[in-house]
C-alpha cells in the first residue's frame, strides 16, 4: 500500500468516525467507550455491548447507546476479513424493526451524504428474482438439483440451509445493494448461527448490503434472567463493520487497503 493511499484511508476513517458520532449525538444517543483491550481479551469479548453496561443503562433509564470498538475473532483471512476489526454498535429497546430501518435510512444518508432511499427485499424475493425459484418450496434434494444446474457440484447432503448459503454466496450476495443500500429481511431461522453469551441469545433479523458487500446487521436479543425484572425486555442491536463501510467509501474491494493506519486512528 502506498503512503498516499494509507493517508487517504486514515483521513477517511477519521471523517467516518466523526460523521457517525455527530449523527448519534444529534439524536441524543449516548456513547459507551471501552478501554483498548489486548488481543487475548478481544478474542473472548462478546460481539454485543458487555452485559454489565446494558444493565447499567437500564438501571439509569437509558434505552439507546452506541459504541465504536475493536473486535477480534478467529476466522479465515481474505480480501474482506481480518482477525481484528472495528465495529459500530447501536443498542436500543424502545423501537420496533420498521422504526429501526427508517432510522438507518437517515444514518446511511448521513454517512454517504446522499438522498437515496434504501430498498427492502425479503430472502425469498432475492432468490426468486436472481435464481428463479422460491427457496421455501424446495426440499434439500431440490436445492441440490438447482445448485448442480448452476454449476455447483459439492456434497452437502440433506442440509437445506447449507445449500441455500452456497447459492446465496456465489450468485446472490454479489448483486445486492449495487445501486443503493439494501435491507435483506425475513432471513431463515438460523441463517447465521445464533450468538450466545451466558443467558443472552442473539438472532439475526436483517442484513445490510452495499455494492454486494454485507456491511451490517440488525440483531434482536433475549435475556432470560431479565424477564422477571423487566417482562417487556427486548433489545435491538444494529451492528456495522466500519472497515467495510470504509471499503465502500474508498471504492475498494480489499479490506487491507483501509487498514493501513487504522491502529493509529482514535476509536
Amino acid at each position: 500500500m502506498s503512503t498516499s493511499t494509507t493517508l487517504n484511508a486514515s483521513s477517511a476513517r477519521e471523517v467516518l468516525y466523526r460523521n457517525v458520532r455527530d449523527f448519534f449525538y444529534s439524536h441524543k444517543i449516548v456513547e459507551i467507550k471501552t478501554a483498548l483491550l489486548s488481543s487475548h481479551e478481544l478474542a473472548h469479548q462478546s460481539t454485543i455491548l458487555p452485559i454489565f453496561e446494558i444493565q447499567q443503562l437500564i438501571a439509569q433509564g437509558r434505552f439507546a447507546a452506541f459504541q465504536i470498538s475493536k473486535r477480534y475473532r478467529e476466522e479465515f483471512i481474505d480480501r474482506r476479513h481480518r482477525h481484528e476489526f472495528t465495529v459500530l454498535q447501536l443498542s436500543q429497546s424502545d423501537k420496533n424493526l420498521n422504526q429501526i430501518l427508517l432510522d438507518l435510512d437517515l444514518f446511511l444518508q448521513a454517512v454517504f451524504a446522499g438522498e437515496f432511499e434504501p430498498e427492502r427485499r425479503s430472502f425469498r424475493q432475492v432468490f426468486i428474482l436472481r435464481l428463479g425459484f422460491d427457496p421455501d418450496e424446495l426440499s434439500a434434494a431440490d436445492l441440490k438439483q438447482q445448485a448442480c444446474r448452476l454449476g455447483l457440484n459439492v456434497a452437502l447432503g440433506e442440509d437445506r440451509l447449507a445449500w441455500l448459503k452456497l447459492m446465496f454466496i456465489h450468485f446472490i450476495e454479489p448483486t445486492l445493494g449495487i445501486d443503493i443500500p439494501l435491507y435483506l429481511t425475513d432471513l431463515p431461522s438460523q441463517w447465521r448461527d445464533s450468538l450466545y453469551d451466558g443467558d443472552i441469545t442473539i438472532n439475526s433479523n436483517v442484513d445490510i448490503f452495499i455494492d454486494g458487500i454485507k456491511v451490517g446487521s440488525v440483531l434482536s436479543e433475549q435475556l432470560d434472567h431479565f424477564e422477571q425484572l423487566q417482562p417487556n425486555y427486548n433489545y435491538q442491536h444494529v451492528v456495522f463493520g466500519l472497515d467495510r463501510l470504509l471499503m465502500i467509501i474508498l471504492e475498494t474491494r480489499q479490506i487491507e487497503k483501509v487498514m493501513g493506519m487504522e491502529a493509529k486512528s482514535r476509536i
